[in-house]
């Protein structure tokens, strides 16, 4: 089934110019009519132009429920796979809290760094004279 321009413009959302600026452009082919309109192919036309939906009140079924009911098992099993996780992942929180603690408090209880000693007026060796004595 073809598209008249007018219908094409209409299901593409774009204005009755463009499409046939389109078709003259060579973007989109047609076929012209003998009254001077354009029947084109839709396949044509959504290949230049996307398709518009119209809005529609129905609210699509939600497969969360159907999920339910066709695999209780599953489901139940998933949940309690989720549960364990969750409490592994509390229980590793934890621990990695204990170990930052313990690691702040050992690096409170360091001895401050002592100072390099200065080395001795004159004693300063050259790197042959360390090296060899």
């Amino acid at each position: 089934m073809k598209l008249s321009a007018n219908e094409a413009a209409k299901r593409t959302g774009k204005s009755v110019p463009t499409i046939t600026r389109a078709i003259k452009s060579g973007k989109i082919s047609a076929e012209k009519t003998g009254k001077g309109g354009y029947l084109i192919e839709p396949s044509e036309l959504f290949r230049a132009f996307p398709a518009i939906t119209e809005p529609n009140d129905e609210t699509p079924p939600m497969l969360d429920s159907e999920t339910h009911k066709r695999y209780p098992h599953e489901t139940l099993s998933l949940q309690e796979k989720v549960s364990s996780l969750e409490v592994a992942l509390a229980d590793a929180k934890a621990e990695r809290d204990e170990w930052r603690d313990q690691a702040k408090r050992l690096a409170m209880a360091l001895p401050a760094p002592e100072a390099a000693e200065p080395e001795k007026a004159g004693q300063k060796h050259g790197f042959w004279k360390r090296l060899f004595g």
